[in-house]
């Protein structure tokens, strides 16, 4: 059993890596950078992260909205299209083409996660929307969210059952080496991303991910603090920490993305209780071989791009 889930970890990790990595090429480049370009916008700045997310930096001569607002939604979009057509057009019922088809519901949950949280909290690809949008957001994001629960629900359906057939046990044996299989492949990913951004510490990415509320938090902070100092008032850390915490409460906001990630999770499990059940199946040391080697070769494309942007 342990081989079996060591195996089935490192085709999780070797999944997760390749389509993340297609993804942010994808995602970055032929989403916003081939967006941008059809709206005759010029490409000043690329950056793509080994191993977490990126971004890119346009000039247009003339902006109107919704020019910006189909840059900013074309990656998301880009990963919606090609979700629903994996899901929709792979077809047979080999280990590798069912986990295809997760993938691509993989990409749904993804596309539709950012878009409802960043049009809701106003971060990311989303913060167009949450500017232009104004209170109809909420609808926007409840929206998306509801997509992204009933994604997830198909998602774990269909393709847990088939992660569960590669270990060999009772049902307790095989829900457990999935678990531990995601969470060491999960956690591979999540790490080097974390690191990564650590190392890197990306000023453009790091105020791109911020939610509008810590930066209207920061705003007034700094016009504070700007009042004060022209009124020769000497401010010390215990005055600024209540400031601080007078604008949080000023500025709390509902908790969207940690209910939607319970929802998300609800539903992951509502499906797997309803997963459909699979002939046992063997992670042949082909389909390892070859999953390895994508996600290799993908994290090689994203270096080389990346290289090659900062020459």
């Amino acid at each position: 059993m342990h081989k079996e889930v060591l195996r089935l970890a490192v085709l999780l990790a070797a999944i997760a890596l390749a389509t993340s990595r297609i993804g942010l090429i994808g995602h970055e480049l032929v989403g916003h950078g081939g967006m941008a370009l059809a709206c005759g916008a010029r490409i000043v700045d690329v950056e793509l992260f080994w191993f977490a997310g990126g971004w890119i930096r346009y000039q247009m001569s003339e902006p109107s909205l919704p020019a910006i607002l189909a840059i900013a939604m074309a990656g998301i979009g880009l990963e919606l299209v090609v979700g629903l057509l994996l899901v929709q057009f792979v077809r047979g019922a080999t280990l590798g083409r069912r986990l295809v088809r997760g993938i691509g519901a993989g990409l749904v949950v993804h596309a539709t996660w950012y878009l409802a949280t960043g049009a809701f909290h106003g971060f990311g690809d989303g913060l167009v929307l949450y500017r232009a949008l104004g209170d109809a957001r909420v609808a926007v994001a409840i929206a998306a969210g509801l997509v992204t629960c009933a994604a997830a629900y198909l998602a774990a359906r269909n393709v847990l059952g088939t992660l569960a057939a590669t270990v060999r046990g009772g049902t307790r044996a095989r829900v457990l080496g999935v678990i531990v299989a995601a969470v060491l492949a999960g956690g591979l990913h999540a790490g080097l991303a974390w690191g990564e951004l650590r190392i890197r510490r990306d000023a453009t990415y790091t105020a791109t991910m911020q939610h509008q509320r810590d930066r209207d938090i920061a705003t007034e902070l700094a016009q504070w603090q700007r009042e004060q100092a022209a009124r020769g008032t000497a401010i010390d850390d215990a005055q600024r920490r209540a400031e601080e915490v007078r604008l949080a409460q000023k500025h709390k906001t509902f908790p969207f993305v940690w209910l939607l990630a319970v929802a998300t999770i609800a539903s992951v499990i509502a499906g797997a209780v309803r997963a459909r059940k699979v002939p046992d199946e063997t992670i042949s040391n082909r389909l390892l071989a070859i999953t390895v080697a994508v996600a290799l070769g993908a994290i090689c494309a994203v270096i080389l791009i990346d290289v090659l942007v900062a020459m």
